[in-house]
């Protein structure tokens, strides 16, 4: 007759039923705690109080995939939560074990409720990302946006930003930053967003006067046209500008050079037919423009106008 397997000591014997269930342990400890479980869970079935320690894990794990879609690494959901780095990184990439394991990779189908409520918890906010965490530039960019229109020089913030003036130019353009550049640009724009620069003298004004020149011929918005910086729907421009059929040509080509330029949709359709008749795909004019390209799409579709594959054209070309 086969002995009884026995865990070693320094797994927790009767804490929980592991060893009883999984590593099947018979030892005196984990018998008594089974039995004292089982007892427990039938008398509340008994009197209708039983509750299932276990709830479905596929909620809790797209709660995981949302946490790190938003920036936060899986180890540190597990701290946040106090949940095990194990038990997270389980309901994600399944089952932990040695390669010899049938049930490793295994989706988990169920998980602690305990577990579950500590992970459900989390919510994204950007005072539980690490520093070096990527998000969206939108809410940078706007606030360094709205301080150049009240006269602040991009040199400037720079400089208050400890930035070269280069790379600072090089962030402008990009989708993306780091959150400790995020929350520099926060305190930076909660210290000056209603203080103008020194602008007393022929050299500051010329920067002061520059400065809102360059914003409006881009049509940023000042800090006090937003309520909430980070997620406000830009405010829509009225159909106006300096040609008579109220295209603002100077508009349009910053923004058909790449600058962050915000158009009406006058000028965003004249924007896609010049660069259209570059023969640049709906893509390729989403990205010069910084708009989405189903808007792309619906425009040229509008127009009639026909579409461009990047990659064919390129191979014919070649040819």
């Amino acid at each position: 007759m086969t002995a009884p397997f026995v865990c070693p000591d320094d797994h927790k014997h009767a804490v929980n039923g592991t060893c009883y269930a999984i590593h099947k342990c018979r030892c005196d400890g984990c018998r008594a705690a089974m039995t004292a479980r089982a007892g427990a869970r039938s008398r509340a079935q008994l009197y209708g109080r039983w509750i299932d320690p276990h709830v479905p894990a596929e909620p809790v794990r797209e709660h995981i995939e949302m946490l790190q879609a938003y920036g936060l690494g899986w180890k540190r959901i597990a701290a946040l939560t106090g949940v095990g780095n194990t038990a997270v990184s389980q309901l994600i990439y399944g089952r932990n074990g040695s390669n010899s394991d049938p049930r490793k990779g295994e989706v988990l189908k169920r998980t602690t409720r305990v577990k579950a409520d500590a992970i459900l918890a989390v919510k994204p906010d950007l005072s539980l990302l690490a520093a070096g965490a990527i998000i969206p530039s939108r809410g940078t960019h706007r606030r360094l946006q709205s301080l150049v229109s009240i006269g602040w020089s991009q040199s400037k913030l720079a400089a208050q930003l400890n930035i070269n003036r280069s790379n600072f130019g090089t962030m402008m353009g990009r989708a993306s930053v780091l959150v400790g550049l995020h929350r520099e640009v926060e305190v930076l724009f909660e210290r000056l967003w209603n203080t103008e620069p020194a602008h007393d003298e022929w050299r500051s004004l010329s920067s002061f006067n520059r400065a809102k020149r360059y914003a409006a011929a881009r049509r940023w918005l000042p800090p006090m046209a937003w309520d909430d910086i980070d997620t406000d729907v830009a405010p829509p421009i009225a159909e106006a500008g300096t040609s008579n059929d109220g295209v603002d040509e100077a508009a349009v080509e910053l923004a058909m050079s790449g600058e962050d330029v915000r158009l009406t949709s006058l000028e965003r359709r004249a924007a896609v037919t010049r660069l259209h008749a570059q023969r640049l795909s709906d893509h390729l004019i989403a990205d010069r423009l910084r708009i989405n390209a189903r808007t792309v799409l619906r425009i040229r579709q509008e127009l009639v106008l026909a579409a461009f594959d990047q990659d064919e054209l390129i191979f014919r070309d070649a040819a």
